[in-house]
């Protein structure tokens, strides 16, 4: 069986970055709206509601806000890989599969524990493997179960290089967070996008079924 080129990690983040460079506000303002919207909530919370149910509730309104702006980001950074030119309103796009990305979010958590709790790495392998669930879902509209099997399937072959790809885009983020944490604000649509231009190589347009 012929080697499996290596995926272009360096274009990648280049791509990340000549994206929010070039769309700086729209960019920032969608990972603003993804992070406050949550957080508001979650603080709503604590201060005006009481321990229990209406608390686990709104816990559970949160989850649900969060995988919806998590899809619509990706769906964003997809479409600014194909060469479209997303609008702000994509950011919302996710909340009609929210449910299967919620779901298969937790299976990947559970997983990803135990690989943690048995030697560590395999938890590291679980998380890279499955990285790719949120565009998974708004490329294909599949369920939870087939979402992380296709992540799977793209991501064969290649975990090592998104190994490297992972300590690249912590090292990113961190470098974000010493800039007084609003880096953050740059670092994450840079590995958001970088992201997307490896999942699209991985799985090229024409291979994904028709919404």
């Amino acid at each position: 069986m012929p080697k499996r080129p290596g995926l272009p990690l360096a274009e990648s983040i280049r791509f990340g970055w000549r994206t929010v460079r070039d769309n700086a506000l729209f960019l920032v303002g969608t990972i603003v709206v993804a992070i406050l919207v949550p957080s508001l909530i979650d603080w709503g919370s604590d201060v005006a509601l009481d321990e229990g149910w209406p608390q686990f509730a709104l816990g559970l309104i949160e989850l649900g806000v969060s995988a919806t702006l998590s899809l619509g980001l990706a769906k964003i950074y997809l479409r600014f890989r194909d060469g479209e030119r997303p609008v702000f309103e994509n950011l919302f796009d996710g909340i009609a599969h929210f449910h299967k990305y919620l779901g298969a979010s937790i299976i990947v958590f559970f997983a990803v524990m135990m690989g943690l709790v048995l030697l560590v790495v395999p938890g590291i392998v679980f998380l890279i493997r499955l990285w790719f669930l949120g565009f998974v879902i708004v490329d294909t509209k599949v369920g939870p179960l087939e979402a992380i099997q296709q992540s799977w399937d793209v991501s064969r072959g290649h975990t090592r290089d998104l190994f490297f790809l992972f300590f690249i885009l912590v090292g990113v983020n961190l470098l974000g967070l010493i800039c007084l944490g609003v880096g953050v604000l740059i670092s994450l649509p840079v590995s958001g996008l970088a992201l997307a231009h490896i999942y699209r190589i991985l799985r090229p347009r024409d291979d994904t079924p028709a919404a």
